[in-house]
This record gives structure tokens, C-alpha cells and sequence, in this order.
């Protein structure tokens, strides 16, 4: 009898792990600034045995080709990676589960956008809207400004403007500014300072509504969802964009996020304006005019090809969730769209990514710009060079970057932007010659950390007299530090073309970041004044040019600050330090065998005037010490 219990026991125990073998380890794809961020919170006590692994990607554009590949199974989304997924191989990619809140958990959007009017207000349809008074969440934001463009541009009853002389942005501001009599429309209008003045002075009704028109930007009372709200009830609006979730809020209506707070208005003043031109009380069921999906996990058709995968990833998806929900590491999870207010939401049946945004109408904002009359063409040279350029595009153009990249390849691309069949191309700094030659400017410039640069250092107990004639400690294997020196001895009278590095101590040119080991030295400018060490921001001997964009000489004003307005807004998108490095790295390795593609691989942000006083295309000519002189520009 013992030995049959035993067999029997034997039996199951081996019917078990036989079941546990045959379940896979799923993989989720992270985007490699958040890797060990993924494995601490699998490594949480509360994910035992959950079999789900951490896979690095790049970033959320490589998960995406990891996960068309088979190099991973998951990846946690928001709709614009969705709408990526949808142009790489849309039958490939599912949405299989949702990320939703907990206040909206049984909602089949994220927010619904909406029109208010008031109860006492003439407008009755799209078309009345023409000339009133409009209250918006804010420039660039989904329900007070990509919406309504998109709405009222797909009924034909907004025009907007074809001129090919002004840019993709101002052609909607344009039509704003003539569609509505005044508005409250805050926030930067252009990543690039300038631009972003003259637009709001050129369109200052666009701002006349605000608190403070003059500044026209964040923070602003008649701003943001309840903002616009409270332009039209306590401001001059006559119409508002907002979304159902903020007319709760506002007027303590049931289903409040925060029912606690008292109400700011009264809802019998206002009503909801609907597409067919009927209206209703706001304090019924809304009429939404557009929505924005939910994030949510995207897989791919063969890890949930039947039922039974699909659920089977689902469920663990579900733990490895509602685990990190309880984790200790609260920011790690929500790195990984974990917020502390999340709810997991499995789809009945896994959809792929063009349906799920078209079930919102949500393709239809991202894809709104028939503002863009044409595309940039940005020309590259090597495979990995055209690989990066079009994920950039998808990313940009996912994330509203407009206008349109569009990547060429030519094995020539100076002889391409010639030709007209390219209107970008970025040259390093021996390249900068060639292309002015060829009649190309620069506009926009790679940057490096500001303590990125080379100084020249030597002990305070060097007089003047030795320093003009000491011997320069420099690597002579690095050829910005062979500038720095060749500039030194330029400025101390010597010859430049003829360096030979020293072994000696006296003068050195370091890099910037090692300074600590010199701090009780004194920095040498290239005037030969001493300075401090930590003056190193404005006394540097940093000579070398950064990679550039460069356009035909030729092209218009308006065509110039469109390039400026199109990279500065790039780069505070997926620059080191942008708000969305983790769905594309603009700057760092783009793979292990591939550096400094497009760009330096350390660079921070793209700007559009270089910072050093010895950066100039003239000083490094001279230092080349080939004849090949820049005449100053």
C-alpha cells in the first residue's frame, strides 16, 4: 500500500513539472534605460514563480522589431507605439490587454472628448462654431487641440490653409486664429524660443482669452482640462474642448474622480454639443466626438495564436501586474506603465493595432496633418544609418513631430541635396567645408553635456612667462585634444602644425570631467587667463565642431525655422534628457556594433547656435593645417 502512494505520488509530482516545463517564460520587452528596474520587480518576493523574464531593447521602437522577430513576447504600450506597430507589420502585432484606472475601469476608452456650451448659447452644430469664443486644454494637447483640428477638418467645416510658405504648424494655428474670433490656447507653440514669439504675437487672438495673454503659456488659470472649463464659466468663452472625466470633477457631478471637492459651477448652465447637432445636459450621458484608447500590452500573433495562449499570457501578465502594483519599487513600476491607480484589463479577443485605434478614431489624430503640403528628406549614407533614420521617422511622426521625415539613402548626399532629391543631410565637422563649398548651411547642431568639453589646466605656480612657452601635455590619439593644444599654441604665438605632446606637467589639455585631479590647479583659457576650475563652462580650449544638419543654401526662411522648429522639437522628445527617450534614444549606442549613428553617441540635444567662443568653422579650418581655409560666414 506505501509503495502505491509512493508511485502515486511519484506520478503526480511528474505530471507537474512535466506541466511546468510546458509552459513558456514569457518575455517582456523593456526599453534598456528601465532593464534593471524590470528585473528588481521580478525579483520582488511577490513574483515568485511567476516565469516572465526581462528582455533589453533599445528602446520602445526596437522592442517593437524584437517582438516582430521573436526576440520577445510582450512590450507595455501606449497608443502611439500602437500606431507604430500598425505601420511596421499590423497583422503581426495584437493588443491583447489593457492598462486602465481605477476610476474608469469599466470604460472602453481612456477619455472621451468633448464640446460644452452653454445652455443659453446659439450654437447648435460644427458649422456655428465658426467665430466663437474657443477654450482649450492647451497647444498640441489630444481633446483641446489635435481633435478638434481633426474633427472639424475631416466635416469640412475647418480650411486648412495650403501655403507653402509658412510651416505645418502655423498653417493649423492659421486656421485657428481665422475659424475662431478669440481663444485660450496656452503652451509653446515652438520648441524653438523665437519661433514660438512670433507665432503667438502673429496669432495673439489665439491667447486673448487666457489669464495672462502676454504670456500665453503654463501656468494658466482658463488651461488644462478643468481650465477650459472654467474660460467658458468664468471666463469669456463660449465654447470649450475638454474631456467627460473634468465636467464630473468640475461640476461634482456622480462619478467624480474626486467627489470630495465641491462644485465650481452650476451643470444646469451647460450643455454637451454633439457631432449631429443635437445637445445634451451634461449632467446625462455625454456625446464624445473623439476618444483616446487606453495603453495597453502588444504581443505578437504566434505567442497568442489560439484561446488558450492568448489567456495563458493574459493571466500571467495579470500577476506580474497586480504584483508590481504592491511592489516595493513604486517608480520602477511605473516606468513600466505600473501607476499606483492602474487596473489590468484583459481583452476579450486579442485585436490587432489598426483596429483597436480605429475603434477610438484615434488613427484619425495622429494622421490629421494634411497641414504637411511635404515631407523632409532627410539623406543618410550606410544601413545603419537609414535603419535609425526610419525609426526616428516612426517616432516622431507618432508623437506628432511634424512635418514628416522621410529617409533617402545616396552613397553622395551633399551631390543628393544638389540634386533636390534630398533636403537634409548631417556632416561632421570635417564634412563642414565640403558642404559649404556646395552651397549647404548649417542649422541645427548636436550638443554634448555641457562638462563634455577639453580645458587646458596648469599648477598656479606656473608664471605667465613659462606658460608661454611651455610644453603641452595632451593625448595625441584623440583629435580634439590635439585641436585644444594646436589652438593653445596658436594663441600663445607658436606653431600649431608642428605639435608633439608632452610628458611633462605643466600645461596639460584634459577633458573637462577629469578636473578633480587637478582642483588645486588653475584652468588656462585661450586668452591665457587663469580662471578656477569650476569656471570650465566659459574657460575651455573645446575647438572641435559638432556633427550639423545642413540644407541647400537656397532654401526659404520659412523652410529654415520649419528644419529648426522640427529637430528642437525631436530633441526635447528623445534627447538624453527628453520626456520620451524611452520610446526612442535619439543619442547613445543605436547597437552594440554600431557607434555614433547620426549622431554622437554623447551628445544631449540638437540646438540650433553652437555654444563655445572656439567653436566656429574658421578656428578649426586653420587648425587643419591643410589650406583648406572657411572665409568667415
Amino acid at each position: 500500500m506505501a509503495m502505491h502512494s509512493w508511485i502515486i505520488a511519484a506520478v503526480a509530482l511528474l505530471v507537474v513539472q512535466s506541466s511546468q516545463a510546458e509552459e513558456p517564460i514569457y518575455r517582456l520587452c523593456v526599453p534598456q534605460i528601465y532593464f534593471k528596474e524590470c528585473q528588481q520587480l521580478l525579483a520582488d518576493p511577490s513574483e515568485a514563480g511567476i516565469r516572465m523574464e526581462c528582455v533589453a531593447g533599445r528602446d520602445r521602437v526596437d522592442c517593437l522589431e524584437m517582438i516582430e522577430q521573436r526576440k520577445a513576447d510582450v512590450l507595455a504600450t501606449e497608443p502611439e507605439d500602437m500606431y507604430m506597430a500598425y505601420h511596421r507589420k499590423n497583422e503581426d502585432y495584437r493588443v491583447i490587454s489593457e492598462i486602465r484606472t481605477q476610476q474608469d475601469k469599466n470604460a472602453e476608452f481612456r477619455y472621451e472628448g468633448i464640446i460644452m456650451v452653454k445652455k443659453s448659447s446659439p450654437i447648435h452644430n460644427l458649422q456655428q462654431l465658426r467665430g466663437a469664443k474657443s477654450c482649450h486644454t492647451g497647444f498640441g494637447r489630444n481633446v483641446g487641440y489635435k481633435i478638434p483640428i481633426t474633427k472639424l477638418k475631416n466635416t469640412h467645416v475647418l480650411k486648412v490653409s495650403a501655403d507653402p510658405q509658412i510651416s505645418a504648424t502655423e498653417r493649423e494655428l492659421k486656421s485657428l486664429s481665422e475659424f475662431f474670433s478669440q481663444s485660450c490656447l496656452v503652451g509653446n507653440y515652438s520648441a524653438h524660443p523665437e519661433t514660438d514669439r512670433l507665432l503667438k504675437k502673429k496669432y495673439s487672438n489665439l491667447c486673448a482669452l487666457c489669464e495672462k495673454p502676454s504670456q500665453c503659456n503654463y501656468p494658466d488659470k482658463f488651461s488644462g482640462y478643468d481650465g477650459a472649463i472654467r474660460c467658458l464659466d468664468k471666463g469669456q468663452g463660449e465654447v470649450a474642448f475638454t474631456k467627460v472625466q473634468f465636467i464630473k470633477k468640475y461640476f461634482a457631478l456622480p462619478g467624480s474622480s474626486s467627489p470630495e471637492t465641491p462644485a465650481e459651477g452650476n451643470p444646469d448652465n451647460f450643455e454637451y454639443l454633439c457631432e449631429d447637432g443635437t445637445r445634451r445636459p451634461i449632467t446625462g450621458p455625454a456625446c464624445s466626438w473623439a476618444q483616446r484608447p487606453w495603453s495597453g500590452y502588444i504581443s505578437n500573433e504566434q505567442a497568442v495564436h489560439n484561446n488558450e495562449q492568448l489567456h495563458q499570457l493574459q493571466n500571467r501578465l495579470e500577476r506580474f501586474f497586480e504584483n508590481g502594483l504592491h511592489a516595493q519599487n513604486h517608480e520602477a513600476a511605473a516606468h513600466l506603465l505600473i501607476q499606483p491607480n492602474a487596473v489590468y484589463h484583459s481583452k476579450k479577443e486579442a485585436i490587432d493595432p489598426k483596429v483597436y485605434l480605429e475603434r477610438a478614431g484615434y488613427k484619425d489624430v495622429i494622421e490629421r496633418d494634411g497641414s504637411a503640403i511635404r515631407k523632409l528628406r532627410l539623406c543618410v549614407q550606410t544601413d545603419e544609418e537609414f535603419a535609425k533614420c526610419q525609426a526616428l521617422h516612426q517616432a516622431a511622426y507618432a508623437r506628432d513631430a511634424r512635418p514628416e521625415l522621410e529617409c533617402v539613402q545616396s552613397t553622395d548626399c551633399i551631390e543628393a541635396l544638389k540634386a533636390k532629391n534630398a533636403d537634409l543631410v548631417i556632416v561632421p565637422a570635417k564634412g563642414y567645408a565640403d558642404a559649404r563649398e556646395n552651397k549647404l548651411v548649417p542649422l541645427v547642431y548636436e550638443q554634448l553635456d555641457e562638462q563634455d568639453v577639453y580645458v587646458a589646466v596648469a599648477p598656479p605656480t606656473l608664471n605667465r612667462e613659462a606658460l608661454q612657452k611651455a610644453p603641452i601635455n595632451y593625448d595625441a590619439n584623440n583629435e580634439r585634444s590635439r585641436l585644444s593644444a594646436a589652438l593653445l599654441n596658436k594663441r600663445r604665438g607658436l606653431d600649431w602644425c608642428k605639435n608633439v605632446a608632452s610628458t611633462e606637467q605643466q600645461l596639460l589639455v584634459v577633458p573637462a570631467k577629469d578636473l578633480e585631479q587637478h582642483k588645486d590647479w588653475q584652468l588656462v583659457c585661450p586668452t591665457l587667463e587663469r580662471r578656477p576650475v569650476t569656471d570650465y563652462r566659459t574657460c575651455n580650449v573645446e575647438v572641435q565642431l559638432p556633427r550639423a544638419i545642413f540644407v541647400h543654401s537656397d532654401a526659404t526662411p520659412v523652410e529654415q525655422e520649419t528644419v529648426k522648429h522640427l529637430f528642437s522639437l525631436i530633441s526635447d522628445k528623445f534627447g538624453a534628457r527628453g520626456k520620451l527617450v524611452d520610446v526612442f534614444a535619439l543619442f547613445g549606442d543605436y547597437h552594440k556594433d554600431a557607434k555614433n549613428v547620426l549622431f554622437n553617441d554623447n551628445s544631449i540635444q540638437l540646438v540650433t547656435q553652437l555654444r563655445g567662443d572656439y567653436q566656429n568653422e574658421e578656428i578649426y579650418s586653420e587648425l587643419q593645417c591643410d589650406g583648406n581655409k572657411i572665409a568667415k560666414q
